[in-house]
């Protein structure tokens, strides 16, 4: 589904990127994790052509990122990014809508078609007591779902989140993922992940990626990259894996004493 090929980025003179290559399989859950300034968020954008790579090359589908049209590429990509910024306080309704806008047709105005097409996003993410509230009114995980519905209803097949569940409650947390993995389960979504939670990636992901300065560390099956001398070699803090209780996933533990 997604190849990247020796790509290198940088803003100005600071190396961000440094040949990546990795290949995503059509339906792979892959969660992104790494310390801070590592790429993950460069990453995210060069994949979903907002950015353009200096060296090296992206393909969707076997064909290069660059060849496609922006509005085929929006057909195709969906992206959530961190604290995205409206100047004006729409309705959730409305920015839902949006989702639907690579879609029209020139000089074309939202169908009813549309319109129901955005209600039916809401009634699955259980959002539709919020339709008429404004941005304003929202509680900070209430916005981010109202983020992933936009994303939901633009119809894509490859889903990129940039830290949907950063400074969420857990009960937030564990909905956002949930309902990613339910999509990734019965729509066959093909979905990339940034977290800072780690124990949050190892228990919904299917893979997970690590960079750290800029370059792949690993990518491979959770049991294989959830492992202690990697997570404490990248993070360099003595990490423990433990497992969840309930679901037999592992569990990070780390000793901030050292």
């Amino acid at each position: 589904m997604i190849e990247v090929k020796n790509i290198s980025f940088e803003y100005d003179v600071s190396p961000i990127l440094n040949d990546i290559s990795i290949k995503i399989e059509k339906c792979d859950f892959v969660g992104i994790i790494g310390p801070n300034g590592a790429g993950k968020s460069t990453l995210l954008k060069c994949l979903s052509g907002f950015l353009d790579v200096k060296k090296g090359g992206i393909f969707i589908s076997n064909k290069e990122l660059e060849k496609y049209k922006k509005i085929e590429l929006a057909k195709l990509i969906s992206i959530v990014v961190q604290q995205p910024y409206f100047e004006f306080d729409f309705k959730v309704k409305d920015i839902v809508l949006m989702g639907r806008f690579p879609y029209l047709k020139f000089w074309q105005n939202f169908s009813k078609n549309d319109e129901i097409a955005s209600e039916k996003t809401l009634e699955e993410l259980e959002l539709s007591h919020l339709s008429n509230r404004h941005l304003s009114e929202l509680s900070g995980g209430e916005f981010q779902l109202v983020m992933l519905a936009r994303a939901l209803n633009q119809n894509t097949e490859i889903l990129l989140l940039d830290e949907p569940a950063t400074h969420l409650d857990i009960h937030h947390q564990i909905r956002i993922f949930s309902t990613l993995k339910e999509l990734h389960i019965t729509q066959k979504k093909t979905i990339l992940a940034i977290s800072h939670n780690i124990n949050l990636a190892a228990e919904f992901c299917d893979k997970i990626l690590i960079l750290s300065e800029g370059k792949v560390a690993d990518f491979d099956s959770v049991k294989n990259v959830i492992v202690e001398n990697k997570l404490s070699k990248v993070y360099q803090v003595p990490i423990k894996i433990t497992q969840n209780p309930f679901t037999q996933k592992p569990n990070i533990v780390y000793d901030y004493e050292k």
